[in-house]
């Protein structure tokens, strides 16, 4: 922040401090000056040295790896979780599986994911995996092979 403007706050956070305390606070000016200064000077104080406060609008500097490998580590500590916690699983992973699972089951002409043609395409254990609110998220190998159902032609 430049000086001038520094000032100008300090300024008149000083008056608006010294005149509350004057008008409705009932306080002698002396009195009523001799506490908006340090008010001033505190204001001053705060405008000159918050530079480092600024916000800095410049790009941010790429990873060092690919996007890919953030959004793969995300994945898998939410995967750990819901492993271990099966509202997690309940909350998180079986609505963005059941939006999978519909997506490819409407690249195949299904619109529903209970109609019983969809139950076979997907599998019993995958039917049940999306769809059901006591499931629980099976093993990583497991579930790789689950989701290549949906791959498959």
């Amino acid at each position: 922040m430049s000086p001038g403007r520094s000032w100008f706050i300090a300024l008149l956070v000083g008056a608006v401090v010294a005149g509350l305390a004057v008008w409705p606070g009932n306080i002698p000016v002396f009195w009523a000056v001799g506490i908006g200064v340090p008010a001033a000077a505190v204001t001053l104080l705060a405008t000159r040295y918050a530079g480092p406060l600024d916000p800095l609008w410049s790009a941010v500097p790429d990873g060092v790896g690919p996007a890919t490998e953030l959004q793969a580590a995300n994945l898998a500590s939410r995967l750990a979780e819901a492993a271990d916690d099966q509202s997690r699983f309940v909350t998180r992973i079986q609505p963005r599986l059941r939006r999978l699972a519909t997506a490819a089951l409407r690249e195949r002409g299904m619109s529903d994911v209970d109609s019983e043609a969809a139950k076979a395409f997907l599998g019993n254990e995958l039917h049940t995996v999306i769809t059901s609110p006591t499931a629980e998220l099976p093993p990583p190998a497991r579930l790789a092979a689950l989701l290549n159902r949906l791959e498959r032609p």
